[in-house]
Order: C-alpha cells, then sequence, then structure tokens
C-alpha cells in the first residue's frame, strides 16, 4: 500500500506502497507503508474489517478496537494507521473524533486503491500545511464543502501489484473537519467526468498518517 506516495513529493519526500507486510521493512522510499490485515470474520461495510499499522520508527501507539481506534503520536519518522474495509464500495463513509496536531504534517483521509487500472486515490478531510499534490484537474462540491482535485503519476514506485508506475487521485476538502459523512460516490463521479476512471476496488480505509512531529487522533468509523 502506498502512503499518499505522491502527496509527500510534495512535502518534501514521496510516499510508497506494500500490499503484504514484511518483518523487516525498509525506510519509506521516501514513503511507503504495510497493511496488516484484521483476521476476524467481520461483516465488510457494516463493521470495518481491515487494520491499517504501518510505522518506520520513533513513538507511535496505536489502539484499534472493534470499529475504532486511536493513535498518539511523537516521532521524526513516518507512519499510518487506520480502519476500514478489505474491498472498497461507493458507500458513504461516516467518521467521527478528534485529530490535533502538535507539529510536523499529519493527514486525516479516506485512502484505498484499484485495480484495472490501478489508481491509488485519497479523500483528504483534514491536515496540517497541506501541499500541493500534482495537478489541479478540477473540483467537486460534495457534504458541505469544495474540493480540489489532483491528478498525480507515480513512475516505478511500489504498489499493490509490486513496483509499476500508476496515477494517484486525490481530493482535498477546503472546510476541514474531523468529523462528518463522506459521500464516496461524488468523488468517484467527479473524477471519472474528469477522465479519472476506476477500476476494481480494493481496500479502503479512514487513516491517519503523519510524517514527523506530535499529534494525537481518535476516530470511530462505519
Amino acid at each position: 500500500m502506498v502512503a499518499f506516495s505522491s502527496l509527500l513529493a510534495t512535502f518534501s519526500a514521496i510516499s510508497a506502497s506494500f500490499a503484504i507486510p514484511s518483518p523487516t521493512l525498509p525506510k519509506r522510499s521516501p514513503m511507503d507503508f504495510v497493511l496488516r490485515r484484521n483476521e476476524s470474520s467481520l461483516l465488510r461495510r457494516a463493521t470495518p474489517n481491515y487494520k491499517q499499522d504501518y510505522t518506520t520508527g520513533g513513538d507511535v501507539v496505536y489502539t484499534p478496537s472493534g470499529s475504532s481506534f486511536t493513535v498518539d503520536w511523537d516521532t521524526e519518522d513516518d507512519f499510518v494507521v487506520g480502519l476500514g474495509w478489505t474491498t472498497g464500495s461507493t458507500n458513504p463513509i461516516n467518521f467521527s473524533g478528534t485529530f490535533g496536531i502538535g507539529s510536523g504534517t499529519a493527514l486525516l483521509s479516506i485512502y484505498g486503491w484499484s485495480e484495472n487500472p490501478l489508481v491509488e486515490y485519497y479523500i483528504v478531510e483534514d491536515s496540517s500545511s497541506p501541499p500541493s499534490f500534482g495537478t489541479v484537474k478540477g473540483s467537486v462540491t460534495s457534504d458541505g464543502s469544495s474540493y480540489t482535485i489532483w491528478e498525480n503519476q507515480r513512475v516505478n514506485e511500489p504498489s499493490i501489484v509490486g513496483t509499476t508506475t500508476f496515477n494517484q487521485y486525490i481530493s482535498v476538502r477546503s472546510s476541514p473537519r474531523k468529523s462528518g459523512t463522506v459521500t464516496v460516490e461524488n468523488h468517484f463521479k467527479a473524477w471519472a467526468a474528469l477522465g479519472m476512471e476506476l477500476g476494481t476496488l480494493n481496500y479502503q480505509v479512514l487513516a491517519v498518517e503523519g510524517w514527523g512531529g506530535e499529534g494525537a487522533a481518535t476516530q470511530t468509523v462505519s
């Protein structure tokens, strides 16, 4: 899985991803993270059934519990944690809680992948020091705010199918929030109208991601 593989490029680093956890992970080049699948037999969408837990060092305490998770961090390294579903959908995603950033860069977003075509996507709900994410393609209004739509290409970077070239689709909310409902379908339709097509949906999660600094978040996902 890639953690904002292009976004970090504009943060001054670049994210990358792995689909399968490894006991020994290299430092992100310059960004990557691993998803760890929750082996519980939970209902998809009705209850999150996919855990995301990756750190490259520092002090990151991630505690998932049912449909909720907390994370506290104080690190110079990078991390990505959260909860979601093994297979994404266009259904709305509800999230509620806190997201506090004391320093550094952090993101609260819907994150996922599609295959055929291979696409990494983000719907950014809140962030510190939001960067530019590639090329602006347009905008969409959804859930009480406008979102800027970006597209970026990653060349020979790790992905859920190995090292390859793929596009990233990114919607960035103009009025940040820590709780609410994300009408995922609105973003997918807006991207498609701009020629940014998705394929078969892979996993889909609500993620907290950070690069250096400190903060804390508590979120419930449904």
